[in-house]
């Protein structure tokens, strides 16, 4: 009888599976296995992970980690500080190594111990203080980077001067924290925060408030809208670029050169005036410092002191000196028809139109308190159109102009 073969492919197969399962088991294990290991490691070693994930070294880590928990968190709290070796070393107040990195980040030739000295001061003596006063860390640290001293902290705890009393004032570019009585006093006057400081900062600006006690060197001669007068004086080897006008200029004239745009104005005013009959001529444009001088001396001898300072500028501080100024005179004048510039028709049309081609009659009659320097009906100072405009729609001196938008040249004390 044939039987049939028993078929054991079934069980060997089956045999064959259960020893990879087993294979496999012993796979996912070894994985969990290594999986705890590794998050064993990483638990142990997270604060170190985080620090270096910062950008900390491993030596910057390990320095770090000598540290309490909550000065390691302390720490993390903020970016990478690349100085930690140091403050580490320094200083025990972690809770300040973030103003250490900060402060030094604004006096890079700073020692890392005067540094530490500077913001434990701040901190431990004036910082509480002053946010009695409701000054914010950031209102501090702006204060800082805006050059504050210690001693200008000081005076505004001495006097009890809140953020707010400063913050207004501390908008205007030059204000100096130790001037804040003088600017609240001049704003009480003249209510404008502006104006408040720039003539607490530098009172002579009207001439009335008396002579300069400080003299400045003007850093910035180029500029159009440089103020120049007693105690804002220009370099004494200072000459602009120069041209020469043109429209007619006086036979006696020693001078008439000007700034190109200066001359490129004058000659459009001088079209202006020649199509209603009127003729303009030059009769004074630049003077150096050393004409200066000499004109001054000259006025000096022949007439006082006193006559000599109402009526000419002081070396350094005349307008010719830009190139911007000039005086002005007529043809009528020069043919001996009219006395004076000012008595003549050329005179009254440029009163009422030279704004247009941005010039202003820089000192007008009875601006002397003002200006310094009285009537002059022939000196005309360049200031182009839009400022020109503002000036004759407020009725201003130039000073005021100045006074009103902060314009202030940029000085260095003599």
């Amino acid at each position: 009888m044939f039987r049939k073969k028993r078929d054991y492919g079934y069980y060997s197969s089956y045999g064959g599976s259960s020893s990879r399962l087993r294979v496999g088991r012993v796979a996912i294990i070894g994985v969990v296995i290594a999986v705890v290991i590794i998050a064993v490691v990483i638990v142990l070693n997270l604060t170190r992970i985080q620090l270096m994930f910062k950008g900390y070294s491993f030596s910057q880590a390990s320095e770090i980690l000598s540290l309490t928990k909550e000065e390691e968190n302390e720490i993390l709290a903020h970016d990478k500080m690349d100085h930690i070796v140091n403050w580490i070393e320094e200083s025990d107040n972690v809770e300040w190594y973030d103003e250490y990195e900060r402060y030094l980040g604004l006096n890079k030739k700073l020692e890392y111990a005067d540094v530490v000295s500077y913001v434990d001061n701040l901190y431990e003596t004036q910082v509480p203080k002053l946010k009695s006063l409701s000054y914010s860390n950031d209102d501090i640290w702006k204060l800082i980077e805006d050059g504050a001293s210690e001693d200008d902290f000081q005076y505004l705890i001495d006097n009890n001067y809140s953020a707010n009393d400063l913050e207004p004032y501390s908008k205007v570019e030059g204000y100096k924290i130790q001037n804040l009585a003088g600017y609240i006093s001049a704003y009480a006057t003249y209510k404008d925060y502006n104006y408040a400081v720039c003539i607490t900062n530098y009172p002579f600006i009207i001439s009335s408030n008396g002579d300069p006690q400080d003299s400045y060197t003007i850093s910035n001669p180029d500029e159009l809208l440089t103020l120049v007068k007693k105690g804002f004086y220009l370099p004494d080897d200072y000459e602009p670029e120069l041209v020469e006008p043109d429209i007619p200029v006086a036979p006696d004239c020693e001078n008439s050169q000007m700034t190109p745009e200066t001359s490129k104005a004058l000659t459009k005013m001088y079209e202006a005036a020649k199509k209603e009959g009127l003729e303009l001529v030059v009769n004074s444009a630049y003077r150096s410092y050393e004409t200066q001088v000499a004109i001054y001396n000259d006025f000096e001898t022949r007439y006082g002191g006193q006559y000599a300072s109402e009526y000419v500028a002081a070396p350094g501080a005349s307008e010719h000196q830009t190139g911007l100024g000039l005086d002005l005179t007529s043809q009528s004048v020069v043919d001996g028809e009219r006395i004076t510039f000012g008595d003549t028709e050329e005179y009254r049309w440029v009163v009422e139109n030279c704004y247009k081609y941005g010039f202003i009659i820089r000192f007008e009659d009875g601006t002397d308190g003002i200006t310094g320097i009285a009537h002059e009906p022939w000196h005309l100072r360049y200031v182009g159109e839009d400022v020109a405009k503002e000036i004759v729609k407020n009725k201003w001196t130039f000073e005021e102009y100045c006074l009103y938008n902060n314009v202030m040249p940029k000085v260095e004390e003599k």
